[in-house]
């Protein structure tokens, strides 16, 4: 059987994760981004806090991510979605961001939490698979 952690134990895990993780209120607002996510971003945390994090999505996919985000969360449904988010060096790089809703020990909607994964070299490996496919089945001039 498991050993239950620490809230100290918890804290060490969450920002030493290699991964990025975030976390929002009732409100659909940020409150929360781990060590990972301020690294990968460069920006200072009260520049991500509520909808701040939003500046940092390529504004291609702003208002698609947003959506996704929201009809989730009013759902109170799990998701999961790729979009462009800028590096601390300016380049936008894909990441996976997934997140899940959070219910309290009453059984009540407490927020989401999420993880985000850079996923760029995927993306553009699958990208690179889809233009050759498209060029070998003649379809490039079409």
């Amino acid at each position: 059987m498991p050993t239950a952690l620490s809230l100290s134990d918890y804290r060490t895990v969450v920002e030493q994760a290699p991964i990025m993780i975030w976390r929002c209120d009732r409100d659909a607002k940020c409150d929360y981004f781990n060590q990972r996510w301020m690294l990968f971003t460069g920006r200072p945390l009260a520049d991500e806090l509520g909808d701040g994090w939003l500046r940092g999505v390529h504004p291609d996919d702003r208002d698609r991510c947003m959506a996704t985000f929201l009809d989730a969360f009013q759902r109170r449904e799990v998701f999961e979605m790729e979009y462009r988010l800028r590096r601390y060096d300016g380049e936008y790089r894909w990441v996976l961001d997934c997140g899940s809703p959070i219910i309290d020990g009453a059984g009540d909607f407490a927020g989401y939490v999420g993880s985000a994964v850079d996923v760029n070299d995927r993306v553009q490996a699958r990208s690179a698979l889809a233009r050759a496919n498209i060029k070998e089945l003649g379809l490039d001039g079409v």
